[in-house]
């Protein structure tokens, strides 16, 4: 496996979980997650967007240093508070969102801001996600096509949520715009049908199709690897304890299983069973970021399921 030089570029905020009456305060955010995650398998990261001044802000900054995750190229707003998610959890513990995005840091990141990376010092670029129902989509597409053009390899993972953009139809257009300029996208199936308006899924493979290449996950019904063909990934056989981040553990997984075999379309579906492995993890602790799987213990998960296997 090659070692890959990672920038992740997309918002940060602090999920606020609802414990009995209170609420609880955790670092999220999906391509945070999706860095974080990245970060622990093994992988060289770098995270760019815009912090707040405030005391979540610090507590974001403080918790991708203590994952080794750079921010160096990111900035910080000295006017501007932190995007905050509330979340709650209902009866088939699937997380729900409230999220308070208006008028916050990340939703302020710039064109001026990306505009000073040095995109030829990495290899690849993983972009997204809640950040386009604000304005800086214009400029996260703008840099993003500044990557293409460069040739870049580009990852996008498409989250929708509802009611959080003043436009709706822009929201879900720039989503669409985005899909296109990626080289892979994942998506959950949810998502994919509320932002194309689909419910079928052949219907939603149809469009994939002529869009690029796409794995849609689809919780325990595994994950569609979406090309030339459709390949069915079962997910793994896990005890579930929580699902959140779970999108995020498998995007990770996929990310680096197939950066690290040279972008390689041939490698698409073992990177995809690799994205079903760390999100299975995942799904076995409570949280996120916390629930994220390391190299090693994603190989000593994998030793014991084939002894399991073999036995």
């Amino acid at each position: 496996m090659i070692k890959i030089n990672f920038a992740i570029v997309g918002e940060n905020l602090i999920d606020l979980f609802k414990i009995d009456d209170s609420f609880e305060p955790h670092v999220g955010g999906s391509p945070l997650n999706i860095a974080v995650g990245i970060a622990r398998l093994g992988e060289k990261v770098s995270y760019i967007t815009k912090f707040s001044y405030d005391f979540f802000g610090e507590m974001l900054k403080g918790t991708l240093r203590k994952e080794n995750v750079d921010i160096s190229l990111s900035v910080t707003d000295d006017d501007l508070h932190t995007t905050l998610a509330f979340a709650f959890v209902d009866e088939r513990k699937v997380p729900k969102f409230a999220i308070w995005n208006r008028s916050t840091a990340d939703s302020a990141l710039s064109y001026e801001d990306l505009s000073k990376i040095r995109i030829d010092e990495f290899d690849a670029f993983h972009f997204g996600s809640i950040l386009f129902a604000t304005p800086a989509a214009d400029h996260i597409l703008k840099f993003m096509e500044d990557v293409k053009k460069i040739g870049k390899y580009i990852f996008f993972d498409p989250n929708y949520r509802p009611h959080i953009a003043k436009d709706e139809n822009k929201y879900k257009a720039d989503l669409i715009k985005g899909w296109k300029m990626a080289d892979l996208v994942k998506c959950s199936m949810e998502d994919a049908k509320s932002i194309f308006g689909l419910d079928d899924f052949k219907n939603i493979v149809g469009v994939v199709k002529s869009i690029g290449k796409t794995v849609i996950t689809d919780g325990e019904n595994g994950a569609y690897v979406i090309s030339k063909d459709v390949d069915h990934i079962p997910a793994i056989s896990v005890d579930v304890v929580d699902t959140t981040g779970c999108g995020d553990a498998f995007m990770a997984g996929l990310i680096h299983e197939f950066a690290g075999n040279n972008f390689d379309e041939k490698h698409l579906i073992s990177a995809s069973k690799f994205g079903t492995i760390t999100a299975g993890m995942a799904a076995q602790k409570v949280g996120a970021i916390t629930s994220f799987p390391k190299l090693e213990e994603v190989k000593e998960f994998l030793k014991n399921l084939k002894e399991g296997s073999n036995g």
